[in-house]
């Protein structure tokens, strides 16, 4: 799984809002786009369902008009973030955001791979270790078993 691009970072941050910038930050940097076009997207996808699933954990989008290799962009903050909810009332502290193009091929390779992670999410015992994780690089090598 060495070719998907999975970015960690350990961030501070008590609302959306800030982890929102954060993301921003970094896709727009590593994607050549602008923050605001990045916040939008988030913000967009937001507004359709909560990204929030359980235990701690969501997963935002960023959907981007170019076309690219889909990525994920790992983030574990310090506290909980108290403006998320998650479906069983926990609240957000970690973050696995899909990074992808509008446009995107089921038979993408990357994509495939994407979705595996992201259905790894169903189990509980990968729940439980995420959340005993300490750091996204933790998370990261979690994921990528």
């Amino acid at each position: 799984m060495n070719e998907i691009l999975l970015e960690s970072y350990d961030i501070d941050v008590t609302d959306q809002k800030a982890a929102f910038q954060i993301i921003a930050g970094i896709v727009a940097s590593k994607m050549d786009v602008s923050k605001v076009t990045v916040l939008k997207s988030l913000s967009t996808r937001e507004k359709i369902a909560n990204t929030a699933l359980v235990k701690g954990i969501a997963i935002p989008h960023v959907i981007l008009e170019s076309d690219f290799t889909p990525w994920l962009l790992i983030l574990k903050s310090k506290t909980l973030i108290a403006d998320w909810d998650c479906l069983d009332d926990s609240k957000v502290n970690t973050l696995i955001c899909l990074v992808v193009p509008k446009i995107i091929k089921k038979s993408n390779k990357s994509f495939k791979k994407i979705i595996q992670i992201i259905d790894k999410l169903a189990n509980d015992n990968v729940i439980a270790e995420i959340n005993k994780a300490e750091s996204a690089t933790e998370i990261v090598q979690i994921l990528k078993r």
